[in-house]
């Protein structure tokens, strides 16, 4: 695929990368990690005038403490999560969801995506993350924002996390993938979360079953999760829709035993 000639341009801070976007009025790209931007570009799905590369912009780098929740540099890389002591200690779900990132060369390249924190180096706005993705390679940022950081919350006593995937090599997009966090108290759960990601255009958050587990041991979970209502996956060269739809429960009871079988270790 011929690609259309463009200009490169270097940002030293997130200010000026979103002074540079203002300037293209739409015709630039913001490039870090580049896994996503260029294989589009090579196959004609998107053009631009120029790319800035943001990948020097170390004030979106690292984990820091910021009260209950940890906040991450949107240029922190995969590889970082993977080992950073501040994720592995409050938010292990984290680091165990950026350890299926691709392979080790994706994950030393890769940066986070997703986030809260988005700037237009004038002011800074907080996104919640169920309305920043819109749709495939869509989200709600406009043309001169960039992504600053995610805030995700610390996982505090009696929580138990469980990730599960499956794809169809090591490193690949997964064609289902479920995470969980439970809370328990007594040897009931009291609180839950469960997303799925591979089946539809975005992250999808299953609160019906969420409800349904309140009051459940974890020996009730597979009677607790009922067939997903509303659930329309994708079909495509890796899957029918069918077959993710089945995938759907074995791996959301998987993760959800998983995440109850931690909460048990750490009470």
């Amino acid at each position: 695929m011929y690609v259309k000639p463009f200009r490169y341009e270097r940002a030293a801070s997130l200010t000026e990368a979103a002074d540079a976007l203002r300037a293209l009025d739409g015709g630039g790209r913001l490039i870090a990690g580049g896994q996503s931007l260029m294989p589009m570009m090579n196959l004609g799905l998107v053009e631009v005038d120029a790319v800035v590369d943001i990948s020097r912009a170390e004030e979106s780098r690292g984990v820091a403490e910021d009260g209950g929740y940890l906040r991450i540099g949107a240029l922190t890389r995969h590889r970082e999560l993977e080992r950073d002591p501040l994720v592995a200690a409050h938010q292990p779900l984290l680091a165990a969801a950026a350890s299926n990132v691709g392979s080790a060369r994706v994950r030393n390249r890769g940066t986070l995506g997703a986030t809260y924190e988005v700037t237009n180096g004038r002011e800074t706005r907080s996104v919640p993350v169920q309305e920043f993705h819109v749709t495939y390679f869509t989200t709600s940022l406009a043309d001169d924002e960039v992504i600053a950081a995610a805030r995700v919350p610390k996982i505090g006593p009696g929580w138990g996390w469980g990730f599960v995937e499956v794809s169809r090599r090591p490193g690949d997009f997964a064609i289902v993938a479920a995470a969980a966090l439970v809370r328990l108290a007594g040897g009931e759960i009291v609180e839950s979360r469960l997303v799925l990601g591979g089946v539809s255009e975005r992250p999808l958050r299953l609160g019906g079953v969420e409800s349904s587990l309140t009051g459940a041991r974890a020996a009730d979970v597979p009677e607790r999760v009922p067939e997903i209502d509303g659930l329309e996956p994708m079909t495509d060269t890796s899957a029918t829709g069918v077959h993710r739809k089945h995938l759907s429960r074995v791996l959301a009871i998987r993760a959800l035993q998983n995440a109850c079988a931690r909460a048990e270790e750490a009470a």
